[in-house]
């Protein structure tokens, strides 16, 4: 990974050496950490992810892909294309980059038979999908190694409703407009989270009318209350033009095909970004945060955020963007303060952190899923 990760689910390939064997780590919130592993073990680790986060056609796809990878003549391709590709398959989401490269073949209608599997285009998983994968993958061997060479990018919609509560808080405790600075925005869905709509059940804030809504996510809410935008920007060392259909396609491919909610809400998302036009800059993460620090708008709150982004980082681009913010923070003032917004993993969840200055206090607001539901709020309302 070369400066920002993007889109939420993002990684750079790195190729190295083939690796036979490995060091395991541990699973949080669905995303497994470890510094190199197999690539059998790689489609272990991810079945246990998706059958932790509600993909079952995933988990049984990708346990089975891993039962056969080792010595079945069946997924040679897959033996082929794999191989050598990276010392860390799992933290280079080589797998996910497999499930999405076909993913996007079926999307696209260029398979299908394969098509009839996969609920995204009215299909149902059954016996047999694990073959007509593998079949698919031999095919379609150029355009799968292809795409294997391009970074995930789901550019999650869902973790708004956690980020929203931030922003609500941060707008109320200052009393100021608030400047969005996004790291690893990917298509800058996110950047768009004020034209969503977010009701409780006991506050509410966004556009009711919006075609993106949250309802049902939070067993334990935050106070939403309304935020003025003034300025929005973000970076990603790859961006997606929203408007381009290509990467649509590819943000879609992304997303679990047995996930419908989730397939719909991007779509929904994607249809806002048409209105609400986001420029999204392709740059390094700490240089280009260095520099948006030193240019910030007058009398507003500068809020820096990220979503499954961190851990992805090199420690160099974690330490410079680190060492900016706490620069800038001890220079902020009541009337141009400075926040660090982050949701990222914690454990079995999600939590969102934020530290704040003047002052540079330190907390956690809530925790929830790496996809934004089961929202528990736990910080202050104010």
């Amino acid at each position: 990974m070369l400066g920002s990760r993007t889109g939420g689910d993002t990684l750079d390939r790195v190729r190295g050496p083939k690796v036979a064997s490995s060091t395991r780590t541990s699973t949080v919130g669905g995303v497994v950490h470890a510094a190199r592993f197999s690539l059998r073990a790689a489609f272990e680790m991810q079945a246990t992810a998706a059958a932790t986060l509600g993909s079952p056609m995933y988990a049984t796809l990708h346990r089975e892909l891993a039962d056969r990878y080792d010595d079945d003549p069946t997924a040679a391709v897959l033996r082929d294309l794999l191989e050598g590709r990276s010392e860390r398959p799992v933290h280079d989401a080589v797998v996910l980059r497999l499930a999405g490269a076909v993913h996007r073949l079926v999307l696209s209608g260029a398979e299908p038979e394969l098509a009839t599997y996969y609920p995204s285009m009215g299909g149902r998983p059954r016996r047999g999908l694990v073959d007509e994968f593998l079949r698919v993958v031999d095919r379609r061997r150029v355009d799968v190694d292809v795409a294997l060479d391009q970074q995930v990018q789901t550019n999650e919609v869902g973790r708004a409703a956690l980020l929203a509560g931030g922003f609500c808080l941060l707008a109320r405790r200052f009393g100021r407009p608030v400047e969005l600075m996004e790291i690893g925005a990917s298509a800058g869905l996110n950047l768009r989270w004020d034209s969503f709509w977010y009701d409780t059940g006991h506050s509410s804030v966004g556009d009711p009318h919006s075609e993106v809504g949250f309802t049902d996510v939070w067993t334990t809410p935050p106070l939403l209350s309304p935020v003025t935008v003034v300025g929005r920007q973000g970076c990603d060392i790859a961006p997606l033009d929203a408007a381009d259909p290509d990467a649509r396609l590819r943000l879609l491919s992304f997303v679990w095909p047995d996930q419908p909610g989730r397939l719909t809400r991007i779509r929904a998302a994607l249809t806002i970004a048409e209105r609400v036009p986001v420029a999204i800059d392709r740059a390094d993460a700490a240089e280009w945060l260095t520099l948006r620090l030193g240019d910030r708008v007058a009398g507003t709150t500068g809020i820096v955020y990220h979503s499954i982004v961190w851990q992805y980082l090199p420690s160099a681009t974690q330490q410079t963007v680190t060492a900016a913010l706490h620069d800038h923070g001890t220079r902020a003032t009541v009337d141009q303060p400075l926040a660090w917004l982050r949701m990222e993993p914690a454990g079995a969840v999600t939590d969102l952190r934020l530290t704040s200055w003047p002052g540079g206090h330190e907390e956690i607001l809530a925790t929830g899923s790496i996809h934004g539901a089961r929202i528990e709020w736990s910080g202050t309302t104010s």
